[in-house]
Order: C-alpha cells, then sequence, then structure tokens
C-alpha cells in the first residue's frame, strides 16, 4: 500500500519563519531541538541532522545552527564528535502523570465527522521499536502509517499522524482517509469495537515541517494529543499523534468541586475540545 498525494516536503503556504523575531535565532532553534529531545522525539544515542540540513530545514545560516548547538552542548544534551556527526546524550527519566478521559473516542469521531481532510501519505511500512511495542506487533513487520491534515473552514489546523495495524488498515481503503472520520469507518464498518482509549495532551512547539503544514511560524506553540485506541478484549487497533494549533483548536475541563470533607478534591465533570 502507498498512496501520495502531496509532496510533504513541499509547503502548504510560504515558508514559515520563526516565531518571535526579537529573540535571537540560535536561540530559538535550540529550544526546539531541546524539546525534541526533553520529549524523546530524540533518544540517547541518535545522531541529529547535519549542519546543512538545518540550514535547509530552518533557513538559518551556519552559524545560527553552530551557536545553537553549541548552546546544547553546554547543557550536556549532545555530544559532537569530530568526523561523525551530533549525537544525543542519555538524559534522565521524565516523570509525566497521565489524565484518563471517559469520553475521548466519542469526541475523535465526532471531530472527524465535521472537519475536512486532505490525505498527505498512506503507506505500508516497517514497524519502529515504538510502534511494535504500542500496537503490540513484532519489530520491524509491516504496518499502515498516514499522514494527513485536517482544516477548519481553509484554515489547517491540524496535523495527523495515524499508525494503524496491519489486520486492520489493509482493510481500510484510501477513500476512507479522505473523508470522514477514520475511527467510524474502522467501528460501524469493519464491526471492530472500540472501547479503550489512552490520551495525553502536552505542549510541544512548531518545527520547520509542522510550521509549513499548519501554515504557523516555526517555534508557535501547539497543542500535541497522541492516543492509543484498543478494543474490549484490550487489543490495540491504532495509535495516532495529532498537532493543533493553539490559535484555532483549545481543550477545556469542566470540573466539579467534591462534596465530602476534602475540599481540596475536584472531579471531572465534562470536557470538550472546541474550534
Amino acid at each position: 500500500m502507498s498512496a501520495k498525494t502531496r509532496d510533504p516536503k513541499k509547503p502548504v503556504g510560504s515558508d514559515p519563519r520563526f516565531a518571535d523575531s526579537s529573540i535571537p535565532l540560535y536561540y530559538q532553534l535550540a529550544t526546539l531541538i531541546r524539546q525534541k529531545i526533553v520529549t524523546s522525539d530524540y533518544l540517547a544515542g541518535d545522531q541529529l541532522p547535519p549542519e546543512s540540513k538545518m540550514v535547509e530545514d530552518y533557513g538559518v545560516s551556519r552559524m545560527t545552527v553552530r551557536q545553537a548547538m553549541a548552546n546544547l552542548e553546554e547543557e550536556g544534551l549532545i555530544r559532537r564528535e569530530r568526523g561523525r556527526g551530533t549525537f544525543v546524550t542519555e538524559q534522565s527519566p521524565v516523570i509525566s502523570g497521565d489524565l484518563e478521559l471517559d469520553r475521548s473516542i466519542g469526541d475523535l469521531i465526532s471531530m472527524g465527522m465535521s472537519t475536512s481532510v486532505e490525505l498527505l501519505e498512506l503507506e505500508e511500512v516497517t514497524a519502529t521499536e515504538e510502534e511494535a511495542r504500542d500496537l503490540k506487533v513484532p519489530l520491524g513487520s509491516p504496518i499502515i502509517r498516514c499522514k494527513r491534515l485536517r482544516f477548519y473552514g481553509d484554515e489547517p489546523y491540524c496535523y495527523i499522524v495515524n499508525h494503524v495495524t496491519p489486520s486492520i488498515g489493509r482493510r481500510i481503503k484510501e477513500e476512507n482517509w479522505h473523508r470522514g472520520s477514520v475511527l467510524k469507518f474502522i467501528e460501524e464498518e469493519l464491526d471492530v469495537p472500540l472501547r479503550l482509549a489512552k490520551q495525553r495532551l502536552r505542549a510541544t512547539l512548531a518545527d520547520a515541517g509542522l510550521a509549513r503544514w499548519l501554515q504557523v511560524r516555526i517555534g508557535a506553540p501547539l497543542l500535541l494529543v497522541d492516543y492509543h485506541i484498543r478494543t474490549d478484549e484490550d487489543r490495540p487497533v491504532e495509535m495516532a499523534e495529532l498537532y493543533y494549533r493553539s490559535d484555532i483548536y483549545s481543550f477545556t475541563l469542566h470540573l466539579r468541586r467534591s462534596e465530602t470533607d476534602d475540599d481540596e478534591v475536584w472531579s471531572l465533570k465534562e470536557h470538550r475540545f472546541e474550534h
């Protein structure tokens, strides 16, 4: 399976620029790369893109890249090896917490039905270590990976990367990725019961690629939602990462204060995704 409707290297609009012209470019570039390291987009031992690639991707000078790398090296996040390249060093583990949301699947389905989507890339690929672990397939086995851009009106507001198990992904036709909700198709047309979901929300920054697709500046704040969908038998169906523009999209929690003696306890009443 392989389908591409647009070269993802080509921008939707004009080339992106960094978010704040008053802050030195090397500092903003270092911030972007630092974030990729602390959020494990780059793992210990990973080699960073070469200097020439960063110059091309971010539209900055070699001097800017070198200054950014020098900052990260001083912080102990990377090491530079002459003749070999730049590598991520071992980091301390990040402590995080989970928020369980009981209406996540319904929200994701309804959102998919109310907005338009453009298919960017659809391929059967070899599962990475993370994909194999989360989808419970052998490392190196095939999975379906899809990249899409979701629009609200004429504005791109969400960049989506879906990872689907081959037993289900191969049954989803290309046309189904273009319209409506894929989760709705999986549940209603393929008769796969979607019962369990784990969802995580966190802040992130737009790198050069995301900035081009979402028509924002490099370093602009984004909301990253990643989720895992399973059947009622705890069988993995799909995992995905959704990058939202924070100027178009928001997430609201409504809390209810506990009626017990403990006034410090607040419970989730409802939550809502809003454009």
